[in-house]
């Protein structure tokens, strides 16, 4: 038995390690969780780990304790050697109480998970990329060297430090003097400095004896020794923090620990505020909010202080998911940075919230973080010298901070200081007089040296932070190593695409060791960012162009370049070393000369060319060292090769250094590219030869240096000579020519449309609006525009050297040839046709490359694994959060499309949707699966790649996350995870209007509402057939014989479901004919998500139950899988088959108020371009075609099931009426109503009143026969024909009256 024990152990550990994420390494031994570690073992440990993951981790002790141990710190960030500004500071702290052991040996779990799965899992990879986080397991080694294990009731002897003081009771309180000594406790002292150096933002105390989260304050004015609550003034958003932490453990969020000391004590949701519990003076947490900035938690996690070392991997297991979470609240409320005018940060500034009573102040570089829950603020920054500054109405939302920045003026009286500080002192030498000097651009937070990665990132994002407003920061991929290949772009609403601005690129760094246009670059970001709004150039180019900078495009070659030139490394030739890339490839010669190269293209390389073809740059410029001058492609024609003389000379012009001939000037008379440095012989070319046949950008080489690798003293000198002729190279983009193609009928931009110049053979092309730019030297061009479908037109320009040249072209269609878009509408419709039949669908089903991800996957893993795709497919998977669930996990939505940037109304929608009951597990598997196919074979088949290039697929995975994490596997009709986190079954929470709908709820409404989709295929579990609407009971459907036709399409492919023969446990013997029921005939209730989707967007949706198990084993996926994949790719497939159209008037304008009554049931509503849509079933249907003003049009359409229908044209014959006759009508109306009341009250006075009268008396008595007439009447089928259950008699609109 005992030996069965013991391999039913190693069996849980390896287990945990592999659910945990501890691996295997060479160089740190396995955790084990069957031991504590003493002081000795926990150095080493720590020390191993710091050495093993040095790119994210460095410790530190901030102290020795009374018998000298360290106070050891492990520090877990990226950059974790340098001062990183605008990431919060995060701790945790353990082992305050030497005997309470259980929080020193999780803290060190935590440590190694947070490293270990760095990279691997994306939660914690975002925890660290954005926080900086300190652990300090152990705050009274000395104590616990004096603990024994299994001591569940602690000694007194090892809960104090060895001077005999608790530590939680010796920091200053803020009612009563503290007693300790400062020599007695320097642990307190060394924590202290700790506290008020790094200014946390949170906190988590980690103790034992119960199982609870305890909140401010732990003290009371009165010290009654318990039941007294003592309130912060963040009680609301400490409760918050608390909760966070005991719903995330299964046992304290029950709130009943059952001490042994307390057996019968309840908190209640698992926490308490700290006086209410029991009053103690001298608390660190206190201490932390009221002197430090931070707000901190105390948790208690165990009732046994110092548990056996068997109980460790289950307490692991049980803190895991509630010490990540907490650690994520570091990233709510408001952040930002307090600068002065010159954009400096203002380190000490305060930061005050009104309505609450307690400020915080920012750190070193003036950021600061003020943690606060969801709502409206007004928020004030103040420091002396300076005036405040309130910004009002900040509104804070769930899950993510909102960037505030404050620019703070200085007094009156601290400008007069400052102006008398810099006043000449008067002395008795003969007086001098000053000359003028010229103003330098002063760089205040960049020194003028070479920059590490690490330091280049961190400057970036600063930026980033501090000029939110014209910076945005991206990356156009990543290096060999994994660093970030980071652009900086530069403008006015940065990151969006806007008409009007041509856009121009920088690229440093092509070659690791050419370090100069690497710091040139940094330097130009900077300037730019600090002179927006002072310098009149600077500012004209930041609101007229989008600036790209990518400072490094090979990081990884740099960091090698540095280290050797630091003399880290030791190399034979600096000149090479650090050249190439990770896989020793030079970049500069590594794009490929023609489309069919064999060359093997580097990741730097790719990135590089998919960025630049994915944007309308004008000009580029690659920054370089090893020669100095301008240096453009070989083979240019005459035109472009007097544009790039041109721009050579320009450069020249405001260059200062270029004015003093060096010997490695490239020659000025002829600058195209030399054989300089020329390598071993290579297939590929550089690139901006690449970008000069293959994109519409015109690049060159700026050469600013001899040396590749300057002395860090002389890269201020190349700024100042060189800054001008760079801002002169941007300037250039604005005089040349620029206009617009479009559609002579309809005005609409022609996007792709080419544009070329007699005599050249370079292109350029349209952007989605149908703008262009085409660079040319000043002289007279003759300009051709051409676009597929059109015909060809051309003109003339005389470009000057003083200003832009608009010229725009108007194109008419070619009617002898169809449109680009025709064609490619037409390829698809065949293709679309072909795989109508079902044999024909399975069969390509059958072929395209299988994805094979199939598994079950919790929460974090499905969020990892979305972001993968959306990595790896960048081009048309995107992937976005549409809200968080109770348990704020967030509900991701993953959109797929060959044109994610630019949607078109015409393009159909399709929404796939899954796990809205969380235990029906089957779904968000499928979908997952099913997307990765689509991504998969993009590209690589044709007819999936125009299927996505022609539609907009958006599928949900998964509602409800709280339920799913709930569920488990292999319980077929368990409830477990069935609701949400409310015990709310979100299904039947889909109530319009409902104020009080669940946030999961609230996620998919806002998504839903006029989101214009199609089609909607929702995954269930639990039986084997589809639904369709409605689910409410009683409610007349609509068009109900398209919704059934939709729901059997989904079944009759089914290889099971169409035989209608369900089963299930639950109810065996049930028929269900051709698989498909009306939702209320299934399970009648209300506010269901496929009843919402009808009625609000006037989308049919199907609910699919995929088999009788809610959960079944993973196994049984792949089988699942099978069974669904052909219906799903059906579904896809029918909403091409859809009937649309377009409504005019007569004179081809849209009608955008136009409705498309189908059948004399159904409205359609016309979008703003007069395009409509609807899915119909096969056979023939009725089009009433109405809108204010003018004539209803009546038409016939025939849906076809086995092709697809063309788009129809519906023209009103007769123009709305004009306003001047219309309003001539109505006064005519009006006065003959006038004069009809007036001859009625004459006629009623006159003689025949008596026989009307009679009239009257005849009526009243016969009154009861008349009113069986008029019951008669109301049971007319005409009058059923136009008027149905929903309706009005007075609804004037709905149906044409006659």
């Amino acid at each position: 038995m005992h030996i069965l024990l013991l391999i039913l152990q190693n069996i849980l550990l390896l287990s945990l390690r592999q659910t945990y994420g501890f691996k295997n390494s060479n160089d740190v031994n396995d955790e084990t969780f069957t031991e504590y570690y003493n002081y000795v073992d926990l150095t080493d440990r720590l020390q191993s780990l710091s050495k093993k993951y040095a790119h994210i981790c460095s410790l530190s002790s901030i102290g020795q304790s009374v018998e000298g141990r360290e106070l050891w710190v492990m520090r877990v960030t990226t950059s974790p050697s340098i001062v990183v500004a605008g990431k919060p500071r995060f701790k945790y702290v353990g082992n305050i109480h030497g005997d309470e052991a259980l929080s020193r040996q999780l803290l060190m779990y935590l440590i190694e998970y947070l490293l270990t799965e760095y990279d691997r899992d994306a939660r914690v990879s975002e925890l660290v990329d954005r926080t900086d986080i300190y652990i300090m397991p152990s705050m009274n080694p000395d104590g616990f060297e004096k603990a024994e294990e299994g001591d569940c009731s602690g000694r007194g002897e090892a809960r104090y430090n060895a001077k005999h003081h608790d530590l939680n009771r010796s920091f200053p309180d803020q009612y009563e003097p503290s007693t300790s000594s400062l020599n007695d406790i320097p642990e307190v002292t060394a924590v202290m400095s700790w506290i008020l150096e790094k200014k946390f933002v949170l906190s988590g105390s980690l103790h034992g004896g119960s199982v609870l989260a305890s909140y401010p304050f732990d003290d009371s004015s009165s010290h009654k020794t318990s039941g007294l609550y003592s309130s912060t003034a963040d009680d609301a958003l400490f409760r918050y923090l608390a909760q966070t932490y005991a719903e995330n453990h299964p046992i304290m969020r029950m709130g009943e620990p059952h001490c042994p000391d307390d057996p019968n004590k309840h908190f209640k949701d698992g926490i308490t505020n700290g006086a209410e519990w029991y009053d103690i003076q001298g608390g660190m947490q206190d201490y932390n909010y009221l002197k430090g900035n931070c707000f901190e938690v105390t948790f208690e996690l165990s009732c046994c202080k110092y548990p056996p070392a068997s109980q460790l991997y289950i307490e692991w297991a049980n803190n895991q998911e509630a010490l990540l979470l907490y650690m994520q609240k570091a990233h709510i409320g408001v952040r930002g940075f307090v600068m002065t005018r010159s954009g400096l940060g203002l380190q000490d500034a305060t930061i005050s919230v009104l309505g609450i009573d307690h400020n915080i102040t920012t750190w070193t570089f003036g950021d600061y973080y003020r943690l606060l829950l969801p709502g409206i603020y007004d928020l004030t920054a103040s420091a002396p010298g300076y005036l405040p500054k309130t910004v009002k109405e900040v509104p804070v939302v769930e899950g993510k901070p909102t960037l505030l920045n404050f620019t703070l003026e200085e007094t009156e009286e601290a400008m007069v200081m400052s102006v008398l500080t810099e006043q000449t002192t008067v002395t008795n030498e003969v007086p001098i007089t000053p000359v003028p000097s010229t103003p330098k651009s002063q760089i205040q937070s960049l020194d003028f040296r070479h920059h590490s990665y690490d330091e280049m990132e961190m400057f970036l994002q600063l930026f980033s932070a501090v000029y939110s407003s014209i910076t945005y920061l991206y990356s156009a991929g990543r290096s060999v190593q994994g660093k970030n290949l980071y652009v900086m772009e530069i403008s006015t609403n940065p990151g969006v695409s806007q008409q009007g601005k041509p856009e121009v690129m920088f690229v440093g760094n092509v070659l690791g060791n050419e370090f100069i246009g690497r710091e040139i670059l940094l330097n130009l970001i900077e300037y730019m960012c600090r002179n927006y709004g002072k310098d009149p150039l600077v500012t004209r180019l930041v609101n007229s162009t989008r600036i790209h900078i990518m400072p490094s495009m090979n990081p990884d070659g740099y960091e090698l370049a540095l280290k050797a030139q630091k003399g880290h490394l030791k190399v034979s030739d600096l000149s090479i070393f650090g050249h190439s890339n990770s896989h020793r490839v030079d970049l500069n010669t590594n794009f490929p000369q023609h489309t069919k190269s064999r060359l093997d293209i580097e990741v730097e390389t790719q990135a590089v060319m998919n960025w630049i073809k994915s944007r309308y740059f004008v000009l580029s410029a690659s920054i370089r060292g090893g020669f100095r001058g301008v240096e453009y492609p070989h083979s240019v024609d005459s035109i472009d090769e007097n544009l790039f003389k041109f721009v050579t000379e320009a450069f020249y012009m405001q260059s200062q250094a270029l004015q003093k001939p060096q010997a490695c000037d490239v020659p000025r008379t002829r600058e195209k590219k030399a054989n300089r440095h020329r390598r071993p012989p290579v297939t590929g070319t550089d690139m901006l030869t690449w970008a000069y046949s293959n994109t519409d950008n015109l690049a060159v080489d700026i050469g600013l240096s001899c040396d590749l690798r300057p002395p860090e003293e002389s890269l201020s000198e190349y700024w100042e000579q060189n800054h001008k002729a760079l801002l002169q190279f941007i300037q250039q983009v604005h005089l040349f020519v620029r206009g617009m193609v479009t559609d002579a009928q309809t005005g609409k931009g022609i996007s792709n449309a080419t544009v070329m110049v007699e005599g050249s053979r370079h292109q350029v092309h349209t952007s989605s609006a149908g703008q262009y730019w085409r660079p040319l030297a000043p002289g007279s061009y003759h300009i051709i525009a051409s676009a597929p479908g059109y015909t060809t037109m051309s003109e003339s320009v005389r470009v000057l050297e003083t200003r832009v040249e608009q010229v725009d072209f108007k194109l008419t269609r070619d009617t002898s040839q169809p449109s680009l878009e025709e064609e490619q509408q037409k390829d698809l419709e065949k293709l679309v046709e072909q795989l109508l039949p079902v044999g024909a669908l399975d069969k390509f089903v059958r072929s395209l490359l299988p994805a094979q991800t199939l598994q079950y996957r919790n929460y974090r893993e499905r969020a990892e694994f979305l972001r993968s795709l959306t990595f790896n497919f960048p081009r048309i998977a995107r992937l976005y959060s549409l809200g968080q669930s109770v348990e704020f996990r967030t509900i991701w939505a993953l959109e797929i499309s060959g044109n994610l940037e630019m949607p078109q109304s015409a393009e159909p929608k399709i929404r796939y949707v899954a796990g809205v009951h969380g235990n029906a597990a089957v779904g968000p598997e499928l979908l997952l699966e099913f997307a990765s196919v689509l991504c998969l074979n993009y590209g690589r088949n044709p007819t999936i790649t125009k299927l996505i290039d022609r539609s907009r697929i958006l599928i949900l995975p998964c509602v409800n996350p709280d339920g799913r994490e709930e569920a488990q596997e292999g319980h077929c009709s368990s409830t477990e995870g069935y609701t949400n986190a409310h015990g709310t079954d979100l299904d039947t929470d889909y109530i319009y209007g409902n104020m009080s709908a669940q946030p999961e709820t609230r996620a998919v409404m806002n998504l839903i509402e006029g989101s214009g989709f199609s089609l909607s295929v929702v995954l269930e579990g639990g039986f084997l057939m589809a639904t369709y609407p409605y689910d409410r009971p009683n409610q007349r459907t609509q068009n109900e014989e398209t919704l059934r036709y939709l729901a059997s399409l989904y079944a009759s492919i089914h290889p099971f479901m169409h035989m209608g023969n369900v089963g299930c446990a639950k109810e065996p013997a049930r028929e269900i004919p051709g698989g498909v029921l009306k939702g209320a005939e299934f399970n009648a209730h209300t506010g269901s998500l496929k009843d919402y989707s009808l009625d609000v967007d006037n989308c049919p949706e199907i609910t699919v139950y995929t088999g009788c198990c809610m959960y079944p084993p993973e196994s049984r996926l792949f089988s699942l899988w099978m069974e669904n994949r052909t219906p799903l790719f059906r579904m896809l497939l029918e909403v091409h088959r859809r009937l649309s159209g377009v409504v005019r008037d007569s004179k081809g304008r849209p009608v955008s108020d136009a409705v498309v009554v189908v059948n004399g049931s159904v409205s359609i509503h016309a979008d703003s371009h007069g395009y409509f849509t609807t899915l119909l079933a096969p056979g023939t249907h009725q089009l009433q075609v109405q809108a204010h003003g003018y004539q209803q049009e009546l038409q016939q359409v025939n849906i076809s099931s086995d092709r697809l229908t063309s788009p129809i044209v519906i023209d009103f014959t007769a123009d709305r009426v004009p306003l001047d006759q219309g309003v001539l009508i109505i006064a005519s109306a009006s006065l003959m109503s006038v004069l009809f009341c007036a001859l009625l009250a004459w006629h009623l006075r006159s003689a025949k009143f008596s026989r009307i009268r009679d009239g009257f008396h005849w009526c009243h008595s016969n009154r009861e026969s008349l009113h069986m007439e008029a019951m008669a009447s109301e049971k007319s089928p005409l009058r059923q024909e136009f008027l149905e259950d929903s309706e009005s008699e007075d609804d004037p609109f709905f149906v044409e009256r006659y």
